[in-house]
């Protein structure tokens, strides 16, 4: 399947992060660093910084995802702990502006960056430039489960299952939809390294692991 989540997220593994070996799984109140954090922040300035101001006063942002595309979080991931729903929320804010820079008629470069910086906002913004310039954009349902979250000094890490059973590739001008076969690599396993910057939770650094049986549903 070619689609846009796991094109993004695929290419920013780095040897360097070593994801959970199944999502959700691992210490959930760790006092340390979070691996992977550090590599996040070699690039630095490659993003722009996000608007702490803006996030506050509106809230959710308002995200251009068209009407044939969504994404879906499940409700059961949410713990009852107001900081881990907080890093969970904006988990889901970010999630949702990847979607809508591969599927919106004109990427949102201002939301990648209030969302993605530091290594993370460099290789998304690479990976979005690549997918339009292949004439794709990306279409069906994408679901997101298994979320947890483990919070470390100054950072915190997401892992979650995604699945894109319901999602395809679309080709921009005719509106063709790519349409591939059920298989197992619809189902992917990922982390994302997140650091709060002003009054936002920023993703600074993604991986992923294709094809995991772990996820599938």
């Amino acid at each position: 399947m070619s689609s846009f989540i796991r094109a993004a997220m695929a290419t920013a593994a780095v040897s360097g992060l070593v994801l959970l070996s199944a999502c959700g799984s691992g210490d959930e109140s760790g006092k340390g660093d979070i691996e992977g954090a550090k590599d996040g922040k070699k690039s630095a300035s490659a993003s722009p910084s996000s608007s702490p101001s803006r996030s506050k006063s509106l809230g959710a942002p308002d995200f251009d995802l068209p009407k044939d595309v969504r994404t879906v979080f499940d409700s059961e991931d949410m713990t009852g702990e107001p900081k881990k729903d907080e890093i969970l929320r904006a988990h889901e804010h970010a999630v949702k502006a990847m979607g809508s820079a591969y599927s919106a008629e004109k990427p949102d470069w201002s939301l990648i960056g209030r969302f993605y910086q530091d290594a993370a906002g460099e290789r998304l913004r690479a990976n979005v430039k690549e997918y339009r310039a292949e004439g794709k954009v990306g279409t069906g349902t994408y679901r997101y489960y298994n979320r947890k979250v483990t919070i470390g000094k100054s950072s915190a890490a997401v892992t979650f299952c995604e699945s894109q059973r319901d999602a395809f590739a679309k080709v921009a001008k005719t509106g063709k939809v790519i349409r591939t076969k059920p298989s197992m690599s619809d189902f992917t396993s990922a982390k994302d390294i997140m650091e709060k910057r002003g009054d936002t939770w920023v993703v600074i650094h993604m991986a992923s692991k294709g094809s995991d049986e772990k996820c599938a549903r």
